[in-house]
């Protein structure tokens, strides 16, 4: 992979038609909303190789692989957490809404109204779909260590006080009425 950054605008159907590969990085600083939904500023780069061509169908597309290391807050402990994340994805570039039409369900549909994509808020979308719902260190890494909500001797405690409860009579008594009936 190349270390150069990636223009921010392209020409989706010229580099199809050209069947052009893009390889580069891009700052993660500048995805907003990827920091927004992290909960914190992103920072670093990510690795990302994009190819547009024809399909076998004819149609143009592009195929991505990204690669980044995020750093989402931990909601257990609200410390940053590494997550490497490493994916792929495909999609049909169309021109207008009405070409959807005959997208294929299994097909991810990518509208370009301008003619000019935004890479960035492309690689931005796919990183935030990769996010969990939760952001979670597991339990042995996680800076919370959580202490059992009541102890052995708690628990005994409270038997000792059921036995010397006063309405454990009554108690006693109705389960003897519903025996006797």
């Amino acid at each position: 992979m190349s270390d150069s950054l990636l223009p921010e605008l392209v020409d989706p159907f010229r580099l199809a038609d050209k069947s052009r590969v893009l390889d580069g990085v891009l700052d993660l600083t500048a995805m907003e909303r990827l920091a927004e939904a992290m909960g914190r500023s992103a920072h670093g780069l990510c690795r990302v190789v994009l190819c547009f061509d024809r399909g076998a169908s004819g149609r143009p597309r592009v195929t991505g692989h990204v690669v980044a290391e995020l750093a989402p807050l931990c909601q257990r402990c609200l410390e940053p957490m590494a997550l490497p994340v490493d994916t792929r994805f495909e999609m049909r570039l169309v021109q207008e809404d009405r070409h959807t039409a005959g997208a294929l369900d299994e097909e991810d549909v990518l509208v370009v109204g301008d003619e000019r994509l935004n890479l960035a808020a492309l690689v931005e979308d796919e990183l935030m779909l990769c996010l969990p719902v939760v952001s979670l260190h597991p339990l042995q890494d996680c800076a919370v260590r959580f202490q059992p909500e009541f102890s052995s001797r708690d628990v005994k405690a409270a038997h000792k006080t059921e036995e010397n409860n006063p309405f454990a009579v009554l108690g006693r008594l109705k389960g003897e009425q519903d025996g006797d009936s």
